[in-house]
């Protein structure tokens, strides 16, 4: 997404976060936007707001004080509704550990096919990276989670080409390679 749209997004979502915590949704819909932005999710927030901290210098002025805005709005929202705020994040970080587990049994199954779609699938583990360290930022209890991703990237590493950041460098410094290595290179096709 481009900045002025993932802000765009950003504020979409952070107008509905009130009534998707409180729904039973993991992911929500942003209408009218449905058809543009993905729908809405803690997962899809904190990566949209990773992101537009990378690309801060190139927002103009007034965005860079509304991103400031919707950052501490955010952090008043996850205050007021903790409880809730956590159990939606849980409940996204199963779904999200879920499909990184199909994509990855996909993989192993069909290299040749399956490694391909790794650049667009590479932000399914980003945002279970985000959403643990999210949880582990409020006490959740995130070690099993942690325990299964570990295996999940052993099998990852097992077949890992390393190579360039797989998006545009702009974001590469908000993504170093020591602590996002899956964002540099992609799985082999074998």
């Amino acid at each position: 997404m481009k900045p002025e749209d993932e802000l765009t997004f950003v504020r979409e979502g952070m107008a509905a976060l009130e009534d998707y915590l409180a729904s039973d949704l993991v992911y929500w819909p942003l209408r009218p936007f449905s058809a543009t932005f993905p729908s809405l999710s803690l997962g899809g927030l904190l990566e949209s707001l990773r992101r537009l901290e990378a690309f801060r210098a190139r927002l103009p002025l007034p965005a860079q004080a509304e991103l400031e805005t919707l950052k501490v709005q955010l952090e008043q929202v996850r205050e007021v509704h903790r409880t809730r705020y956590q159990q939606k994040l849980e409940r996204e970080l199963s779904s999200r550990l879920d499909a990184w587990t199909w994509y990855l049994e996909d993989y192993e199954r069909h290299p040749e096919e399956v490694a391909a779609s790794y650049p667009a699938q590479a932000h399914i583990r980003l945002k279970i990276e985000l959403l643990l360290e999210e949880g582990e930022r409020l006490g959740s209890d995130v070690e099993k989670i942690r325990s299964r991703l570990r295996a999940l990237d052993q099998t990852l590493r097992r077949n890992w080409e390393p190579g360039p950041f797989l998006w545009e460098e702009a974001l590469q410094a908000s993504f170093p390679r020591d602590r996002f290595w899956w964002l540099y290179g992609r799985p082999r096709s074998r």
